[in-house]
């Protein structure tokens, strides 16, 4: 049996640096920003539409639309992997997809950082996805009109990433999947 873990968690609040320690804990790791990019491609969309392109696949295939697009490349980890774990999922039905599809179960790690923090790491890093466009707020309301609340709320596991030294963090990821 493969063990699956979803990572979840608003923007900034460290769902990719969680997904990466478990990476370096021999996950294979599916981005499902990622497959986001690689389907634009292969539909000729130029990089910089991403959220264009995650708003019309939603429009017209449901909420769990990237779940969709990501579950080729799920099963083809699942059938040479049996650790992996997914980042980017945003909602409850992105979940259901995969397990449903599957056959697996998938347990939510949610990644929380108070609003602050968050700020302060927009701040620190200052990519430009994380600056244009929508404002701090505007964006937080926008994932959780997306379903990222109800993931998070229902998550089997939690961890705390705020005022978090890497080495506190790297030991709660270690603490969990062991």
């Amino acid at each position: 049996m493969t063990k699956i873990y979803g990572v979840t968690g608003m923007p900034l609040s460290g769902k990719t640096t969680v997904a990466e320690m478990m990476e370096e804990l021999d996950y294979t790791l599916l981005d499902m920003g990622e497959v986001v990019r690689i389907e634009m491609e292969k539909r000729g969309i130029p990089p910089g539409n991403e959220g264009e392109f995650v708003n019309e696949m939603r429009e017209e295939h449901g909420m769990d639309a990237i779940a969709q697009l990501s579950i080729p490349y799920l099963e083809e980890m699942i059938d040479e992997r049996d650790k992996i774990v997914i980042t980017g999922m945003r909602g409850w039905s992105e979940k259901e997809r995969f397990e449903k599809e599957t056959g697996e179960n998938l347990e939510i790690i949610a990644v929380w950082a108070s609003r602050e923090t968050r700020k302060d790491r927009r701040e620190e890093r200052k990519r430009e996805e994380d600056m244009k466009g929508q404002s701090f707020q505007d964006r937080d309301l926008r994932e959780i009109d997306n379903g990222v609340s109800k993931l998070l709320a229902l998550s089997d596991h939690m961890i705390k990433n705020d005022q978090t030294t890497m080495e506190e963090l790297r030991n709660d990821v270690e603490g969990l999947i062991r």
